[in-house]
């Protein structure tokens, strides 16, 4: 992944700097392991996801909502960012499969075939935030190591643990409202 991508996931990252504070290097990293994981799961002949606008920015937004809006219910914040986004940069087209990646990266079952991008997505974020320990959809657990050691953690996953508690803490009965069935 060449620096040019970081750079650009860096400038949509930007505007909620402030917002992310502290974790701002660790969504960074997510998004950024996330992309290359959508690269590794791609069925081959699929155009590279890490070059394509709507994985960009899927990628960039898809958690956003726990900063900017302040919750752990964020998967409407981030799709309103996305769309936001969209409409500001004429790229509108886009806005039903980037909402759709969104809206469905934690779905628990496939969210579509091995090449629609909505699941591709679903299965890259979930190698990163399972740490790869569950399916890793024929990713080898070597690359995924190599990929945390390229762009580490720096406390993502610990910050989603404590967003957890906190959600259970303060919602028993919907302590993770981002899973679908």
């Amino acid at each position: 992944m060449s620096d040019t991508l970081a750079d650009a996931i860096d400038a949509l990252l930007a505007p909620w700097a402030d917002a992310m504070g502290a974790d701002r290097t660790a969504y960074t990293h997510h998004v950024l392991r996330v992309l290359e994981l959508c690269d590794l799961v791609a069925p081959p002949g699929t155009p590279r996801p890490s070059e394509r606008t709507e994985f960009l920015v899927a990628a960039a937004f898809h958690d956003l909502g726990i900063w900017s809006a302040g919750t752990f219910d964020y998967l409407p914040p981030s799709v309103a960012l996305a769309e936001t986004h969209l409409r500001d940069t004429d790229a509108a087209a886009l806005i039903p499969t980037v909402t759709a990646m969104i809206e469905h990266h934690h779905k628990l079952r496939h969210a579509g075939a091995a090449d629609d991008p909505v699941e591709i997505f679903r299965r890259a974020d979930a190698i990163d935030v399972e740490l790869a320990l569950l399916g890793r959809f024929g990713v080898p657990r070597r690359t995924y190591r190599a990929l945390t050691r390229r762009y580490p953690d720096a406390g993502f996953h610990k910050r989603l643990l404590a967003l957890a508690g906190q959600r259970l803490r303060t919602h028993p009965t919907s302590p993770l409202p981002m899973l679908e069935w």
